[in-house]
């Protein structure tokens, strides 16, 4: 491909420093009958890509770096090489400038000479129609900042119907959130009310078992001294047994002596009795003797009578006063005997009387030990109770004490916790009133935007309208000889102006 001349440099310069869209036009005007259709549709989206590739100067610039144009040919499907991609930068580069202009990536796509370009007819009404083309342009800039401003416009209304919509969404969580807070807030009251009755019931329960221990120590104390006192009662119950048993040991053994003594002075009377009685039937048989021969002696024969005479006679003669003293001293002797017999018995009914009363004495002295010791026992059964009731009143106080110390701090939680909760409340009130101002806020910006879009609308309508007067102008300038075609093609789609695509 040809490199452009010192010769040509000049002329070269004056059209490779027009904006994309002049270099265009430039080589639609000079090769038209090959380019009309659809190369120039597809030229006037090349110079659309220029625009956009162009960081700087978008549509006002008249060349890409190498870089941007290396962008350009990956959007046409041709991916190459660095290597590949500078022989072909270089191929298209006719003033090594290192920077691709559309009309020289136009000539090395259509094959032509830098001759061929800077010689293209360009029209014999030039200035005419440069004329109707600088209205159309300045017409179709006015409709592109028009459409620029409506697409920032919408865009702007959108961002308003968003900010509306997040705020009334907003607003909507805030009212939950207030109401959600509110709900806690109350909930928070009863949880507290029902802390204090808790509390109210552990104090009370706190109090009941104190007085419960307090009654507890105080049966204790008392089941301690009747336990002593069992105690003290039993070593003098058995004290009183032993002094009883030995009492009715001494009395046991006397009213035995006393009855041995009393057996043997009955003995000693029922003999004398005995000598006594013996006497009486000597003195009897002597007397009935003396009577029977008494009555011999006047009865019968006289061998009888005499012989019943003579042994009267001598029984008469017998003495009987060693008889009758006889029979005197051991009558005393009996009385003396019976009164002693009936002093034994006497001593020995009064020891016998004393070791039975000795003896209940022993028995219910034992039976009081024995209570004593059943006293002793149910005392110290009692005691222990006591201890124990004493220990489960000391703990049942101490737990009521604990849980009173809970549901203080449980109250205090909860107050704490409502008071939180009021204050959450409070502020999900405040922050709902600030969402439904910002809400009301955002709507009225959502309006004041929306109006705007339809005064930019009319606006953009305004500027094609404007921009159709040009085009209707520029192609009646068409009409006259001369034409220079490529100022605004009728084949291209009058739609790329109208939408700023162009």
């Amino acid at each position: 491909m040809s490199k452009v001349t010192k010769e040509q440099q000049e002329k070269w310069v004056q059209i490779t420093t027009k904006c994309y869209n002049d270099q265009a036009v430039w080589v639609l005007n000079g090769f038209w009958e090959e380019l009309q259709g659809e190369n120039a549709e597809m030229i006037w989206r090349f110079v659309q890509k220029f625009s956009e590739l162009d960081q700087e100067k978008k549509a006002g610039g008249c060349f890409l770096d190498e870089f941007w144009s290396h962008k350009f040919l990956e959007t046409l499907g041709e991916t190459l090489t660095v290597i590949a991609l500078r022989e072909k930068l270089r191929q298209i580069d006719v003033d090594n400038n290192k920077k691709m202009g559309i009309i020289e990536y136009l000539m090395f796509r259509y094959n032509k000479t830098v001759e061929q370009m800077l010689n293209a007819p360009q029209g014999e009404n030039k200035e005419e129609v440069d004329k109707a083309q600088a209205m159309v342009n300045a017409a179709q800039v006015a409709v592109t900042q028009m459409v620029q401003r409506l697409e920032e416009q919408k865009k702007a209304v959108a961002v308003a119907q968003e900010a509306a919509a997040e705020a009334k969404a907003q607003e909507q969580a805030a009212r939950a959130a207030e109401s959600e807070a509110k709900s806690r807030a109350a909930e928070a009251k009863r949880s507290e009310d029902e802390a204090k009755t808790r509390e109210g019931e552990a104090k009370a329960r706190e109090s009941d078992a104190k007085a419960r221990e307090t009654e507890a120590v105080a049966r204790e104390a008392d089941a301690k001294a009747r336990e002593v006192d069992a105690v003290a009662k039993e070593v003098e119950a058995k004290k009183h047994e032993a002094e009883a048993k030995r009492t009715a040991e001494v009395s046991a053994a006397a009213a035995g002596e006393a009855e041995k003594a009393a057996a043997t002075s009955r003995a000693a009377a029922d003999e004398s009795q005995a000598a006594l009685q013996e006497l009486k039937n000597q003195e009897t048989t002597y007397e009935n003797r003396k009577a029977e021969l008494e009555k011999a002696s006047q009865t019968g024969g006289v061998v009888q009578r005499n012989k019943a005479a003579n042994e009267l006679e001598q029984l008469k003669s017998e003495d009987p006063l060693p008889l009758r003293r006889a029979k005197i001293n051991q009558t005393a002797a009996v009385k003396k005997a019976e009164r002693a017999a009936a002093e034994s018995a006497a001593a020995a009914a009064k020891a016998a009387e004393a070791a039975g009363a000795a003896q209940v004495a022993a028995t219910e002295a034992e039976q009081s030990r024995a209570r004593s010791e059943e006293a002793h026992a149910e005392a110290e059964a009692a005691r222990k109770q006591a201890e124990e009731a004493r220990a489960q009143a000391v703990a049942a106080r101490e737990q009521a004490e604990e849980a009173r110390h809970q549901a203080e701090q449980a109250r205090e939680q909860a107050e704490e916790a409502r008071r939180q909760a009021d204050a959450a409340a409070a502020a999900a009130e405040k922050a709902a009133q600030q969402a439904e101002e910002a809400r009301k806020n955002a709507e009225k910006k959502q309006a004041d935007a929306e109006e705007a879009e339809r005064q930019v609308a009319a606006a953009v309508a305004e500027a094609e309208k404007a921009l159709d007067d040009a085009v209707q102008y520029l192609q009646v300038v068409k009409a006259k000889g001369g034409v220079a075609y490529g100022s605004y093609p009728n084949t291209y789609p009058r739609s790329l102006y109208t939408t700023g695509q162009i």
